[in-house]
């Protein structure tokens, strides 16, 4: 009898190793796919270097390609390309964003813009850029990037639609189990729009890749000739990337420009639903909870900073949008007005954009369930069901229990976040100021006060790094893969 127990006990734990085996194959081989994906898109900065006699910048993005499409092939080659459960798709978008900013580092280790002196330091910068722009959170050690070469500049930006509305969507589109999609997608913050993954991914960078056209053409009959830079302006406008130096903003700051900036900042960090049902028809659609909480909060936060300053009206919106939406531009020192507007913004910073969308931070769709708990916990102290039992249901129809995941990644991420401020202000600065920095890492912004350079301790720029790389892949996807007992399931979805 114990003899009988005994193999059952080995013969569960055999097929358990068996299992996460055949799962890890599975994440290896679909990280191919995106690997791939990458390499084929890194043939537009090449062609572009080849096109304007860059011989020399374009060897480290032959290397780059040549990497993404060779280890992309051999972990495509070498295992069985399936759908991912739950923890396994987590996993997958946590080693994807390791990977690809360390692939992606290449040409800036090869061409060291940086003037780094030791090769610590150089890849450390360079790791450093490349997972600023696969984030698109923006934060650069690059003092002029118009200086750079214009294939370097192209890839700059193509790491930033990759990142931005490619790798998360490409997992949705191609890898997930439509029951555990849902979960993911309410964790993460990503709603299916029509029903199909592979059309709606298709239709991302169909409606993007019209902003971006759009609007370029538009800078360009402004009499912003060169397509390069006018183009990557857009991309990074919208994606909330890079941002322009002092000097290169001043070129784009009157009335026209300013307009044109404050709408591919919204339509960047409004969510995808939004812009789909727009560019579609569907008006009736449009204004959903989220969405008139983001337009809400924007239009409060822009009257308060414009009562608050002597900024004219459109100055304070632009500034409100641009950290709203995780861009990070600014050509005011907004931050030195006084305290409560630095708060303002901070707080908005923080908050973020709405889900599904290129901006970072909390987002609306979560501010909104989290307030429904809110509201859920007082109902639930006073409301009786029929059964005489306590029981909330919210709007939707979902129970008060599925909004859990939600409130807990709120709490999470501001936790996160007051321990980060806190490590960074021994580097010399105010909590105030270390706040603000971490916040602008964790929501993927980009704005800094200054603190966030090239000069600054390796140890910070790592923890830069990993605060960037929490903000862009969540952190309850960190804790999907961290712990297993939240892949088992959860009450109303099935999760493979």
């Amino acid at each position: 009898m114990v003899d009988s127990k005994i193999f059952i006990v080995i013969l569960i734990l055999n097929i358990s190793q068996e299992a996460k085996l055949l799962m890890s194959k599975r994440i290896f081989a679909n990280l191919g796919f995106l690997l791939q994906i990458s390499g084929i898109l890194t043939v537009i900065p090449i062609g572009i270097g080849i096109y304007f006699g860059e011989i020399n910048e374009i060897v480290p993005l032959f290397i780059t390609c040549t990497a993404f499409l060779c280890i992309g092939f051999l972990c495509n080659s070498l295992c069985e390309r399936k759908d991912l459960n739950l923890k396994s798709s987590s996993t997958l978008l946590i080693i994807t964003f390791i990977i690809l900013p360390l692939i992606g580092s290449i040409p800036y280790i090869y061409l060291n813009p940086f003037n780094s002196t030791n090769n610590l330091d150089l890849v450390s910068n360079s790791y450093f850029e490349s997972t600023s722009g696969f984030t698109t959170t923006g934060f650069s050690f690059i003092a002029d990037s118009y200086a750079l070469p214009k294939s370097l500049l192209v890839f700059r930006s193509l790491t930033e639609i990759m990142g931005g509305i490619g790798i998360v969507f490409i997992i949705l589109a191609f890898f997930q189990s439509k029951k555990s999609l849902l979960f993911l997608g309410n964790t993460i913050g990503i709603e299916n729009t029509n029903g199909n993954y592979r059309k709606m991914f298709l239709w991302v960078f169909a409606i993007y890749g019209l902003f971006i056209v759009a609007f370029t053409g538009i800078y360009y009959a402004l009499g912003f000739t060169d397509l390069i830079k006018t183009g990557t302006f857009v991309i990074d406008t919208l994606t909330g990337g890079f941002s322009p130096t002092e000097q290169q903003m001043a070129q784009y700051v009157f009335p026209a420009s300013k307009i044109l900036m404050i709408l591919l900042m919204t339509f960047g960090a409004i969510n995808f639903a939004f812009n789909y049902h727009l560019l579609t028809g569907k008006l009736r659609k449009l204004f959903t909870k989220e969405v008139i909480l983001f337009f809400s909060i924007i239009a409060l936060a822009s009257l308060s900073i414009f009562l608050l300053t002597k900024l004219e009206f459109i100055d304070a919106l632009f500034h409100v949008v641009s950290m709203t939406s995780a861009t990070g531009i600014k050509y005011v020192d907004i931050f030195s007005i006084n305290s409560t507007v630095t708060a303002i913004l901070i707080t908005l910073i923080v908050i973020g954009g709405c889900s599904f969308s290129m901006s970072g931070g909390i987002r609306m769709s979560r501010i909104v369930t989290f307030l429904g708990s809110i509201k859920s916990a007082i109902l639930l102290a006073f409301v009786k069901g029929s059964d005489g039992e306590f029981t909330v249901e919210r709007e939707d129809g979902v129970e008060h229990q599925e909004q859990f995941p939600i409130v807990v990644s709120v709490l999470l991420l501001i936790g996160l976040l007051l321990i980060f401020a806190i490590v960074f202000s021994t580097i010399g600065i105010s909590f105030t100021d270390s706040l603000l920095e971490m916040g602008s890492a964790f929501s993927t912004n980009g704005v800094t006060l200054g603190a966030i350079n090239v000069g600054m301790p390796l140890v910070y720029k790592w923890l830069v790094v990993a605060a960037m790389t929490i903000g862009r892949v969540e952190i309850l996807t960190i804790l999907l893969f961290l712990i297993p007992i939240m892949t088992h399931g959860t009450k109303g979805h099935e999760l493979r």
